[in-house]
């Protein structure tokens, strides 16, 4: 529980070796280092309102997809969610998977462990922490790889669009 608590608050504590914890374990941290805190946090991450809400859109399409006609409406909080803020949140999501794929896909140039990859990618980009998989810090990457780590944490920190808003060309034009 500790670890878990640590891990999606972002907090930074640690508690013994996770390394000797089994895979399943690990496994199940690199998925909350995934989702994150809760909304309005300062924790990294995806979200877990965002997380809910991609579950139960998900939901929604597997009931809609059995029963054609049926007409499904998706409530958090006895509040429905409009379409317009499931799109909205299914394009972060998009946006969120498509960055974490290709720093997962680039860094992977340096080190063949993938756990070792996949967790110091989303502990950047979620801004948690730890490293499954090892031991060591982030010493055993390339120093081109700790820049794109170091602008992964930039990025997960600062969330997504602003930093995309940065490259925008309209962004920098005089009007």
């Amino acid at each position: 529980f500790f670890q878990v608590s640590n891990i999606i608050t972002t907090t930074g504590f640690g508690y013994g070796d996770i390394t000797n914890w089994p895979l399943f374990s690990q496994f199940i941290l690199l998925f909350l280092m995934g989702i994150g805190g809760s909304a309005g946090s300062t924790a990294g991450g995806l979200k877990v309102i965002r997380g809910l809400i991609l579950s139960k859109i998900a939901k929604n399409q597997i009931l809609s997809t059995l029963s054609p006609h049926r007409v499904l409406t998706l409530h958090v909080n006895k509040t429905v969610i409009d379409k317009d803020t499931q799109h909205k949140i299914l394009k972060y999501f998009a946006i969120y998977m498509m960055i974490i794929l290709s720093l997962i896909f680039i860094v992977s140039l340096d080190s063949n462990d993938f756990l070792v990859v996949t967790s110091a990618v989303f502990s950047c980009f979620n801004n948690i922490g730890p490293i499954l998989g090892t031991t060591s810090s982030f010493s055993i990457f390339s120093p081109i790889s700790k820049l794109l780590l170091s602008f992964a944490m930039i990025a997960g920190r600062l969330e997504i669009y602003p930093i995309l808003l940065l490259f925008m060309k309209r962004t920098w034009s005089k009007r």
